[in-house]
């Protein structure tokens, strides 16, 4: 009981003498302290936001935590505070430079800005790959953020032979946060025009998923048209003309972002570090190789799982991590592995490449509708084989004045289209046009194609169902805030499809097409022929 009482005295006695100290101190100390806890915690909060937990998955699972850190940024009125290349640097943690066939690689990174500052806090977006040109090879890696300016970049050995460790800044914050500050406010980054008519008269007006587009009042409310997915265009001014006479759908590359903050933030794209380290792998072979699991046998809820890089190429040749390729590519086995299916092919122009990309190799030409946009559909009768592809419901960036706006279905009225099939293989991808709006309408997207896949399943049960992920780009005229925003899409797709993780199979293109350093939206032929190829190893063996 006396030490119970000496011990509370002795509190009350820290704690009184406390607020005398207090007391004493002038008010200009006072306030310095205030400051100094409000600074302290204020950056331990910018820290925190930009602390993405999950930066070894292949499918992101936790980048929606630092978006709102994002939004919260305020803009910048100065260019030398982004982080700057040419200041920053990398080295190699442990200061080694021969590392063992298999080992993990280490690289120290630090940002600076352009007056020689290191960056506080965190929340650039950082790509870290390994390359060895000699031999054709590269393998994506992957970046801790400690959301201090520090980064820990994760590479691994996976070939012997002499390489170059290349780091990129590939979105600073302040970019990420610009862009995604004008979708939030006008619902996507670049402006539509839709094409009303009637008789000779025709007038466009700006559309976008949000009904308060760049100040317009008047609107038409277009969401039904577009297969319930938000859409508002501008209400015609002809009196003749009314909402139910939309026709048309037109590209405008504008997106009225101020042109000194863009001059802020396009340069310091896609920034590559300077003084890349240079190492040795030592091993017994040539590479460590694939596990002997054939990938058309590997579980599919694996591929929603594993950890990057799930693959690597070698001697130019595609490898992946979590299973082995077994599908021996020529005509003769597309043929016999596509025998009596019914493929579709769902998504924009990169999964359109896909579709030409098969009926070259298998070198059938009989496409029916060969206009830009319109429904693609093949058919070898003698092998029973329907190919067709079609594109998603808008927002979709044609690149064509005025495209038919009845072309564009959306992608859960394709899959109800499918037809009581034993066979049925469906792909698809969304990624670049919906890049271009806010989060929250990609995952309403995501949400009715998952609903239209879970009645694909019951009326056929044995279909396959692919989703191919984004590939990464560094085309400089580029505005997306890709590296960032694949992760939030990744997310997303993560979290819908959760119920369905063990019927559908994940295709990561993005460590195939960052270890290269894809330059273009749209990927060289040999690059699509790798996918195609990869996508093929999980359908059929031999």
């Amino acid at each position: 009981m006396k030490v119970r009482y000496y011990f509370a005295g002795l509190l009350l006695s820290m704690v009184l003498a406390s607020a005398v100290y207090w007391s004493m101190l002038p008010l200009s100390n006072k306030t310095k302290l205030v400051l100094r806890t409000y600074e302290h915690l204020q950056k331990e909060s910018e820290q925190a936001a930009f602390n993405n937990r999950d930066y070894a998955a292949s499918v992101s699972k936790t980048t929606l935590s630092t978006y709102n850190g994002y939004l919260s940024l305020k803009d910048v009125n100065d260019s030398k505070i982004i982080a700057n290349r040419a200041s920053s640097t990398q080295s190699l943690l442990r200061n080694q430079t021969e590392y063992r066939l298999g080992e993990l690689i280490q690289v120290s990174i630090e940002l600076y800005d352009g007056y020689g500052k290191h960056m506080t806090p965190g929340g650039d977006i950082l790509r870290i790959w390994l390359t060895d040109p000699l031999q054709q090879a590269s393998v994506n890696g992957y970046v801790k953020d400690h959301g201090n300016g520090s980064y820990t970049g994760y590479l691994m050995g996976l070939w012997t032979g002499n390489c170059i460790i290349k780091t990129l800044i590939a979105n600073t914050k302040e970019h990420i946060s610009l862009v995604q500050k004008h979708i939030e406010k006008h619902g996507q980054l670049y402006a539509m025009l839709g094409g009303f008519g009637k008789s000779k008269v025709v007038e466009k007006t700006t559309c976008s998923v949000k009904p308060d587009v760049y100040g317009l009042r008047d609107m038409c409310n277009l969401t039904t048209d577009n297969h319930g997915y938000h859409w508002y265009c501008g209400r015609p001014s002809h009196p003749n003309v009314t909402c139910l006479d939309w026709k048309t759908m037109h590209d405008v590359k504008t997106h009225n972002i101020n042109s000194t903050k863009v001059g802020f933030i396009r340069p310091y794209g896609h920034q590559l570090l300077k003084n890349s380290p240079t190492i040795r792998i030592r091993g017994n072979h040539d590479n460590v190789g694939s596990p002997d699991l054939p990938c058309y046998k590997r579980p599919y809820k694996d591929t929603w799982t594993e950890e990057s890089p799930v693959g690597f190429f070698h001697h130019n040749k595609w490898n992946l991590r979590g299973c082995r390729i077994t599908f021996v590519p020529s005509r003769k086995s597309y043929e016999k592995c596509l025998r009596g299916q019914y493929l579709l092919l769902l998504g924009d122009s990169n999964i359109r490449s896909w579709f030409w990309q098969i009926q070259k190799i298998i070198e059938s030409n009989k496409t029916m509708n060969t206009e830009k946009l319109t429904p693609r559909k093949d058919k070898r009768t003698d092998l029973n084989l329907t190919m067709q592809w079609g594109c998603h419901e808008m927002p979709f960036y044609s690149g064509e004045p005025g495209f038919p706006r009845k072309h564009i279905q959306s992608v859960a009225w394709h899959l109800d289209e499918v037809p009581r099939l034993r066979k049925v293989i469906v792909v698809i991808h969304y990624a670049y046009h919906l890049f271009r709006v806010m989060p929250i309408e990609f995952r309403a997207h995501i949400r009715n194609a998952k609903l239209a896949i879970v009645r694909l399943f019951k009326r056929n049960p044995e279909a396959k169902v692919f989703i191919r992920g984004a590939h990464s780009i560094t085309y400089p005229g580029n505005f997306d805030a890709v590296d960032y925003l694949r992760k939030i899409h990744e997310q997303i797709l993560y979290e819908e499809m959760l119920e369905l993780h063990d019927k559908i199979v994940f295709l990561n293109e993005w460590d195939l097409t960052t270890c290269i350093a894809n330059v273009n939206v749209h990927p060289s032929e040999k690059t699509v022929i790798d996918m195609v190829n990869s996508f093929m190893g999980y359908l059929c063996g031999n």
